[in-house]
């Protein structure tokens, strides 16, 4: 075989080229078993690469629709972008500081301790009820909402009473500590109420949150999928390395040094591909 003149087009002699490595194929499988199997193998792994890639495309695209898609919801609480799971845990835990103090209200109804229990339940359930009340109506109805408002501040307020009351009853400082002692228990309640109120404000949507988990989803598979391809790649590498390595003698036997490498270059094409990355 004669060497390309440099002023002809590569493409005159890519036939000839193509021809001499189906050729040389024929040839090295034919001479042993082994061959064959690894020439088996090299084409398996390329195949596996080119299902991979065709699975790895799919999984881009859905994830690039589910970041769309959660974009798109987002887009209507611009807003509200803090995790709703994070937001619901930090109001949770500010109604459980809240806790203290409405057990101080609930002892002042001269119950027993189950009953005082009770009433200490009831009363963190309606500050949870107003807190998520209160987000909830934030953005439907101002008048609902501020009529919610002065109802908390009243139930706020009633709580403050009852605990004057129990700590007037127990103390022996004077009704001035139990009035001191009964404002911080009640300026605390509020300050807790308020904060939870915040968090629930800046939580995203329960839809945009659903479109959110979709779309981390859609990532990490896309991620997974690309993953899947570099490995397969790096298996389908190695053998048709390890195929190479073996049939070049054959190839220097049949061609210059000069055209060793095109011919090296057709037989990657041919045992890789040209679909594939």
């Amino acid at each position: 075989m004669v060497a390309p003149p440099m002023d002809v087009p590569d493409e005159q002699y890519r036939a000839p080229i193509s021809g001499d490595v189906a050729e040389c194929v024929r040839t090295f499988n034919a001479s042993n078993p082994a061959h064959e199997n690894l020439w088996t193998r090299v084409h398996q792994a390329s195949d596996l690469v080119r299902r991979s890639v065709q699975d790895r495309i799919a999984a881009q695209v859905r994830a690039r629709q589910a970041q769309d898609f959660y974009l798109a919801v987002q887009a209507e609480y611009p807003h509200r972008r803090a995790p709703l799971l994070q937001q619901v845990l930090i109001a949770a835990i500010t109604i459980g500081l809240d806790g203290v103090a409405c057990w101080f209200a609930a002892q002042a109804l001269d119950g027993g301790q189950n009953e005082t229990l009770l009433w200490t339940v009831l009363f963190l359930a309606v500050l949870a009820a107003g807190e998520v009340a209160l987000d909830h109506y934030s953005e439907r109805s101002g008048r609902a909402w501020r009529l919610l408002a002065a109802a908390l501040a009243a139930f706020v307020a009633g709580l403050g009473i009852l605990r004057f009351e129990y700590l007037a009853t127990v103390g022996t400082n004077g009704p001035v500590a139990a009035l001191v002692g009964a404002a911080l228990f009640t300026a605390a309640t509020s300050g807790f109420l308020v904060l939870g109120y915040r968090a629930l404000r800046a939580a995203e949507k329960f839809p945009a949150w659903q479109a959110r988990r979709w779309s981390r989803q859609a990532d990490r598979e896309a991620a997974a999928a690309s993953n899947r391809v570099a490995r397969l790649l790096r298996e389908r590498n190695r053998l048709v390395d390890a195929y190479i390595s073996r049939i070049r003698l054959d190839l220097l036997a049949r061609c210059s040094s000069t055209e060793l490498p095109l011919l090296e270059a057709a037989l990657r094409t041919h045992l890789t591909g040209r679909d594939v990355p």
